[in-house]
């Protein structure tokens, strides 16, 4: 007889009694052989520069589902770093399990975004959906949005019982007022807390660039995470040399690669699934598809809202015309990193460090005649670039070796 396991993931930022109760109350309703509770160790559609360490959420999570057999904790997305989808997840837990029937189990304000997940689709042919109201308002706007999931193939649970509307956000918000939490987490969770000093104000967490950071590690190859450092550094000091803010400079630099080591197939996932169509040059240069599909990342995944930034990422391969300042300084960042060994780099970084116009000329003039020599197509945007360079300089001379395009 298969397996009947559930995948119940969220930060847990703390794990509470509702958390546990939700559980079990699905572990004898479906007859679950298993509940896997399993913190993230970034959520996927925010960053929170308050969350406590994964390895504490990790540590509370097993104390408080120890004295449960049906439970069990899984430290896989900690492990995997980075922002999680539930859709990898699920597929991994697949592979481990082949032949167990996969259910979901969500909170009823997340079960309401499940149709905006990454990859939705699959995710619901691979699990079943499930998630239980606080009330009975609650109950019936989760039966009409389970109704229309239902319409797009997937196969639904909405419970009759409810559950308490226990929060998390609660739970830090009593700690941070010094108040007590009246039976709110399991006691085991409530001492580690206080040993560890956890959501206090005296409490110091990763700031969002070093959450970044913990992105691209698990993202990457080593190779490419240390680019990624050398091209922020460069950035940010191009920045400060040429006024552009080297704060987003830096960030800039940090992510404009954080779907590089992504496989193709999932990079134009990422686009198909927020409506983004690559043109015609595009769709017969990979390489160009991990600027576009990681702006689409930083945006929809992150949260990143600056449009300097996402732009600087988005055009950091192919350039454009009317380039700010900030797209100018990422792309030339990304030729001169300190990490950078081609034959001409030092001819590159003088240059930059010099005039801007004159090293994007530079740059932009090699990059059309390596892809030319190659017989590889030119995107529109580098010869629109390059045209107006030359529309504003009239000098056409020289040229030096860069890295190729699409780097």
């Amino acid at each position: 007889m298969p397996k009947r396991i559930a995948l119940f993931g969220g930060t847990f930022d703390p794990i509470h009694n509702g958390h546990i109760e939700l559980a079990l109350a699905f572990a004898s309703l479906l007859s679950l052989d298993r509940v896997i509770v399993m913190p993230t160790f970034i959520p996927p559609h925010k960053l929170k520069n308050d969350m406590a360490p994964a390895v504490d959420r990790l540590a509370m999570c097993r104390l408080a589902c120890a004295p449960y057999k049906e439970l069990a904790v899984s430290d896989l997305e900690i492990n995997r770093r980075g922002a999680s989808f539930t859709i990898l997840t699920l597929e991994e837990l697949h592979r481990q399990y082949p032949d167990a029937q996969l259910f979901l189990l969500t909170g009823a304000d997340m079960f309401l975004t499940l149709a905006t997940w990454y990859r939705f689709a699959d995710i619901a042919r691979l699990a079943t959906l499930c998630a239980a109201p606080r009330d009975d308002a609650d109950a019936a706007c989760l039966r009409e949005y389970a109704n229309d999931l239902e319409a797009q193939g997937a196969r639904c649970v909405v419970t009759e019982f409810t559950v308490p509307a226990w929060s998390s956000t609660e739970v830090r918000r009593r700690l941070q007022n010094g108040e007590t939490l009246d039976g709110e987490v399991p006691s085991a969770v409530a001492a580690y807390i206080a040993t560890n000093r956890l959501y206090t104000q005296n409490r110091q967490y990763l700031n969002k660039e070093e959450q970044y950071i913990d992105i691209i590690r698990g993202r990457l190859t080593p190779r490419r995470f240390e680019h990624s450092l050398a091209v922020a550094r460069q950035a940010q000091h191009l920045a400060e040399k040429y006024g552009a803010d080297p704060e987003k400079a830096r960030i800039a630099g940090l992510l404009h690669d954080i779907l590089k080591d992504t496989d193709g197939d999932s990079q134009l996932q990422i686009l198909k699934d927020f409506g983004i169509l690559l043109d015609a040059v595009e769709q017969k240069a990979p390489k160009l598809w991990h600027a576009r599909a990681g702006a689409v990342f930083l945006q929809h995944i992150l949260g990143i809202a600056d449009e300097e930034i996402l732009r600087a990422v988005r055009y950091h391969t192919t350039a454009r015309a009317g380039m700010s300042l900030l797209e100018t300084v990422l792309y030339l960042a990304d030729f001169t990193s300190d990490d950078r060994e081609y034959s001409d780099v030092d001819v590159m970084r003088e240059l930059t460090e010099r005039d801007l116009e004159e090293a994007m000329r530079y740059a932009v003039a090699y990059t059309i005649d390596d892809l030319r020599a190659e017989n590889r197509p030119v995107h529109p945007d580098t010869l629109a670039c390059y045209h107006e360079i030359l529309e504003r300089t009239g000098d056409t001379n020289g040229k030096g070796q860069t890295p190729e395009n699409g780097r």
